[in-house]
């Protein structure tokens, strides 16, 4: 496996599952799959718990509209397109629908996209993955086939399937997607104790901001807040729409941080919360998740379940090691992004206990490291 060149385009791919097949290198019905990967990448980070579904409609070899689902009581990526092709002054009847996950057949917050694609004239519907919510899982495929629409399911399916593969684990589990990310010397470290360690270099931590932007929540240990005193904020450069709220979580079972950390002030639409197992004293504008105690901390399973009831359906572990090893050893862990240094970090090296069915995935370098993506 060759490494890909660290990049912005990059670093969104890793962030987010990637990286995806690029629509130049496909043909066919995968290329405007490609595509509808494409929009649905415009959605990660915004439509949790739902899946952010991308859809292409293709008439005549091209696109007349696309679409992304982006919140969760707004339209899906199907209504998105059509609502699109509309605005171009385009007629859907006649088309292919190319959609990344099955068209729901159910009424929700919205109706179904089973209804929206045959009301609307589309002929065929090219589907990436069915979808293993009970109430859809084939249901909206045969719900299409009755109405006379032509049906394929499993084009990329292997990428649309791990693209969706946070939902499916909500899904299955009623859990979020949790990612880890620590940035380790060659030597394993994250550098001496007590002492703030830069591993990577500012544009590196700049692109691995990607990582809190596909996220709904950053979790991160009480020894990180004391050490760096950092602000946990998304900083990633691309807009984002006004709905979406990017919880911090400290790990501070007895409330030991003082309300001066920088962590505790306010950012607009991105609350800050405190995962306590006492009564500590409240601090403005913080709130606690009371979580019962498990071995020195919190439950994390119950910090996990807590998230997922607040609409949370992707959420980064980035630090520190005691955290990362406590995620890992409960196999809470979906992802590891590893970002590791060339160079040593001078410090005792980190006992990980990943997975043994765990491989490399993908991984892009910067002149002086290395970005790995282990799932």
């Amino acid at each position: 496996m060759s490494d890909l060149e660290l990049t912005p385009d990059v670093a969104w791919a890793l962030a987010t599952g990637g990286p995806w097949p690029e629509p130049a290198a496909q043909e066919g019905d995968a290329h405007f799959m490609a595509m509808a990967l494409q929009e649905g990448l415009k959605g990660v980070g915004l439509a949790s718990p739902n899946p952010p579904v991308g859809c292409v409609l293709v008439k005549a070899g091209r696109i007349i509209g696309s679409g992304v689902h982006t919140r969760a009581g707004d339209p899906h990526g199907e209504v998105m397109a059509l609502r699109d092709a509309e605005a171009r002054d385009e007629d859907p009847a006649g088309s292919t629908a190319y959609v990344t996950l099955e068209p729901c057949c159910h009424h929700g917050r919205t109706g179904p996209c089973t209804v929206a694609l045959a009301q609307s004239g589309v002929v065929r519907v090219v589907v990436g993955v069915r979808d293993p919510n009970p109430r859809v899982d084939g249901g909206g495929l045969a719900i299409l086939r009755s109405q006379g629409i032509a049906v394929e399911e499993g084009v990329l399916g292997e990428a649309c399937a791990r693209f969706h593969a946070p939902f499916f684990k909500h899904i299955r589990t009623g859990l979020p997607w949790v990612t880890l990310k620590l940035a380790l010397g060659s030597d394993g470290s994250l550098g001496p104790p007590g002492r703030t360690t830069l591993v990577t270099p500012p544009e590196v931590q700049h692109l691995a901001h990607a990582l809190r932007r596909a996220s709904e929540a950053l979790v991160v240990g009480r020894h990180t807040i004391e050490v760096d005193d950092p602000q946990l904020t998304d900083r990633w450069p691309a807009p984002t729409a006004p709905h979406r709220s990017f919880a911090r979580v400290v790990m501070d079972e007895a409330g030991r941080i003082p309300p001066t950390a920088r962590v505790w002030g306010p950012v607009a639409g991105q609350p800050v919360f405190r995962a306590v197992t006492s009564d500590p004293v409240p601090l403005r504008g913080v709130a606690d998740l009371h979580l019962p105690p498990e071995g020195r901390g919190c439950s994390l399973r119950h910090l996990l379940y807590e998230l997922a009831a607040m609409g949370v359906g992707r959420v980064l572990v980035e630090g520190g090691g005691t955290l990362a090893a406590g995620f890992l050893a409960q196999g809470l862990v979906d992802e590891f992004h590893r970002f590791q240094s060339d160079l040593p970090a001078l410090g005792p090296p980190l006992e990980l206990p990943l997975p043994a069915a765990w491989r490399l995935d993908s991984a892009a370098r910067w002149p002086t490291g290395r970005w790995e993506a282990w799932r």
